[in-house]
C-alpha cells in the first residue's frame, strides 16, 4: 500500500478535531442544535487551517444518515462516521457531494453545469452538497450565472465556497453567504497538536525541533504536517532540533543569537564569519536578514520582561538570547531592527546579497551602545556652556483677600473661580485699571483675537467679572471691554509662548553641543532640524 502523507491521514473528520477554529465549530454544531443550517456558507482564510476540511465535515453532518445527528437528535451535528453517506464522503467518493476547484472550472459554462445538476435531487439521502474551492479564481460572468441560484437553491441544496482572497470576492455573493473566518493556528496549538500525531506515530520528537516547526508553519497546520513528513523522511523514528534544520533548511537560535552576540560584544570579524558559513551551506540572505531581524524581536520582548509569550523559544533559548544581547541596551536593540528591515529589500535585489549583508552587519556594529534622550542629556559630555534656559514666567497664586490691584493677579483669580473665562482673559491686556479717580477697568483685545473679545464682551460675562472683580479686590468697578491697537504690551498667553520658545531653544541649543548629537548625525544622517527636542521634557 502507498504511503499515505500526514496531512491527509490526520485530517479532521470531526468538528472537535479542528485546531484553532473553535469559533467556527461552535457556530456551525450550534446551527445544527437550533435548526438554523443555512444554504450557502463562505470560509475563508490563509492556506491550511481547515477551510476544506469543516467543508467537508460540514457536508457530511448534512448527509449523515444516523438520526442522532440531526436537529432534534441526541449529537446534532456530530457525523456518525459509519453510515454508508459519512464513509463515501471520507473516502471522497461520493457522489451528492461534489468538490470542484474554482482555480480551473471557472468559466461560465462550469457554473451553468452547475446550475443544472442542482435540479436534481441526491441519489440517497435528503441533501447535496457544492464545495466550490478556491472560489475567487471565478470569473465575472461565471458570478453573475451563479448569482440566482446561490441566492435562492433548492431545498435540497448546500452551497460551500472556500477561498483565500476573500477581498477577491463580489459583494453580491458575499450577503448571500454565512461568512467564517479561519484564524491562523497559534503556535502553540500547532506544537500541541504535532507532539500528540509524534506519540500516535511512535516518533521520538525533541520539544526544540517541533518548535521549529511549528514556527516555519507560520500558522497553517497543513503545512506543519508537511514539514514534519519531509523530515521523518530523513530522520526515520527520532526527530531533533539538528535534523529539522538539515532538512527544512531553518536557521537554529544558535546561529543567529551567536550573529548577534558578536556584534554585540564588538566581535564584527566573528559575525561575518558566521554569515559566510551560513552562505556556503546554502542559506539565502535574506532569509538570514529576516530571521535575524525576527531574533532581535524577540529579544526586545525578553529585554521587557514578555519571554512567556514566545513560544518558539525554550527556556535555555531565551537565556542565551538574553546574554547575546546583555551588552546592548534596548535602543541599540530597536535601532539593529531599523536597519535590518530596511536592508531586507537592498538584500533581495543586490547581485551581491552576502555582501550587502556583511555591510549591514557592520553598520549595526557601528551603532555602539545606544540610550535614550534622557539618559543623553545627563550622562552626555558637555562642549562649551550652553545658554540657561529662560525660565518659565511664574504666575503668583491667587489672592482671596483684597489689595492693590494687579492684572496677573486677578486673571488668576478668576481662572480659579471659572476656567473658560480665565482662559480669555489671558489673551486680552488691561487698558485702564481701577482707581478712585476712576472706578472702571478696561480690557482690550487686538483684532486678531476678536473671538475671545466677543465672549468677553457679553453681558453674563461682564457681570460676572465684575462680581470677580469686587470679590478679589474689594472694588466695585464697571468692566468694559474694547479693541485695542495691535502694538500695545503682549497678553499672559503670548508671554507664556515666548517663554516656552526660549525654553525649548535653550534646551535645543544645549543637546546639540553633545557629543551624542554629532554620534547620531553622523550614524543616521540627519540633519540638526531633525531633532525635535521640544517633545522631550
Amino acid at each position: 500500500m502507498s504511503y499515505l502523507a500526514l496531512a491527509r491521514k490526520y485530517r479532521p473528520q470531526q468538528f472537535a478535531e479542528m485546531v484553532g477554529q473553535d469559533h467556527v465549530a461552535n457556530t456551525l454544531l450550534n446551527a445544527f442544535r437550533t435548526g438554523k443550517v443555512g444554504q450557502a456558507y463562505l470560509f475563508t482564510g490563509t492556506r491550511g487551517v481547515g477551510k476544506t476540511s469543516a467543508a467537508r465535515i460540514l457536508a457530511k453532518a448534512l448527509r449523515c444518515e444516523d438520526p442522532a445527528s440531526k436537529t432534534g437528535g441526541a449529537n446534532p451535528g456530530i457525523p456518525c462516521d459509519r453510515c454508508p453517506s459519512c464513509l463515501e464522503i471520507s473516502g471522497g467518493g461520493s457522489i451528492d457531494v461534489l468538490e470542484i476547484d474554482g482555480a480551473s472550472n471557472n468559466g461560465v459554462e462550469n457554473v451553468r453545469e452547475i446550475r443544472e445538476n442542482v435540479k436534481f435531487m441526491p441519489s440517497r439521502g435528503s441533501m447535496k452538497v457544492f464545495i466550490i474551492d478556491e472560489v475567487h479564481m471565478l470569473t465575472g460572468a461565471a458570478w453573475n450565472a451563479l448569482l440566482k441560484t446561490l441566492e435562492e437553491p433548492p431545498a435540497h441544496v448546500t452551497f460551500i465556497l472556500a477561498t483565500t482572497e476573500v477581498q477577491k470576492i463580489p459583494a453580491t455573493i458575499l450577503s448571500r453567504c454565512q461568512r467564517f473566518d479561519f484564524k491562523r493556528v497559534p503556535q502553540a496549538l500547532i506544537l500541541e497538536a504535532l507532539r500528540r500525531l509524534c506519540d500516535k506515530e511512535g516518533v521520538q520528537a525533541d520539544t526544540r525541533g517541533l518548535r521549529m516547526i511549528a514556527q516555519k508553519a507560520e500558522g497553517s497546520m497543513r503545512d506543519a504536517l508537511s514539514s514534519l513528513d519531509q523530515v521523518l523522511a530523513l530522520s526515520g523514528n527520532e526527530l531533533t532540533a539538528a535534523t529539522v534544520t538539515e532538512s527544512l533548511g531553518i536557521l537554529g537560535s544558535d546561529l543567529l543569537a551567536g550573529i548577534l552576540g558578536h556584534l554585540f560584544a564588538g566581535r564584527t570579524l566573528e559575525a561575518v564569519r558566521a554569515v559566510e558559513t551560513a552562505f556556503d551551506s546554502g542559506v539565502e540572505m535574506k532569509t538570514l536578514a529576516l530571521e535575524l531581524a525576527e531574533t532581535l524581536r524577540m529579544a526586545t520582548l525578553i529585554r521587557l520582561g514578555a519571554e512567556s509569550a514566545l513560544v518558539e523559544l525554550s527556556e535555555e533559548e531565551c537565556v542565551t538570547l538574553r546574554e547575546a544581547t546583555k551588552p546592548v541596551t534596548q535602543e541599540t536593540l530597536q535601532a539593529a531592527f531599523k536597519v535590518l528591515s530596511s536592508s531586507v529589500e537592498e538584500i533581495l535585489r543586490s547581485p551581491m546579497p552576502r555582501t550587502s549583508l556583511e555591510m549591514t552587519l557592520i553598520r549595526i556594529a557601528g551603532l555602539g551602545n545606544l540610550m535614550s534622550l534622557a539618559d543623553a542629556l545627563q550622562r552626555a559630555p558637555r562642549v562649551g556652556t550652553a545658554a540657561a534656559p529662560t525660565p518659565a514666567v511664574a504666575v503668583p497664586p491667587p489672592s482671596s483677600s483684597p489689595g492693590p490691584f494687579q492684572w496677573q493677579r486677578w486673571v488668576s483669580f478668576v481662572s480659579g473661580k471659572n476656567p473658560s473665562l480665565g482662559a480669555i482673559l489671558e489673551h486680552a491686556v488691561p487698558v485702564s485699571e481701577p482707581s478712585s479717580a476712576d472706578a472702571r477697568l478696561v480690557i482690550g483685545f487686538r483684532k486678531d483675537q476678536g473671538f475671545y473679545q466677543a465672549q468677553a464682551q457679553t453681558k453674563p460675562s461682564l457681570a460676572l467679572l465684575e462680581q470677580l472683580l469686587a470679590e478679589h479686590a474689594g472694588i466695585k468697578a464697571r468692566v468694559e471691554v474694547q479693541t485695542t491697537a495691535s502694538e500695545t504690551a503682549p497678553s499672559l498667553a503670548e508671554t507664556s509662548r515666548s517663554a516656552e520658545a526660549s525654553r525649548v531653544d535653550a534646551i535645543k541649543k544645549d543637546f546639540l553641543q553633545h557629543g551624542i548629537a554629532a554620534a547620531t548625525k553622523e550614524i543616521f544622517g540627519v540633519a540638526e532640524a531633525d531633532f525635535d527636542v521640544g517633545k522631550s521634557k
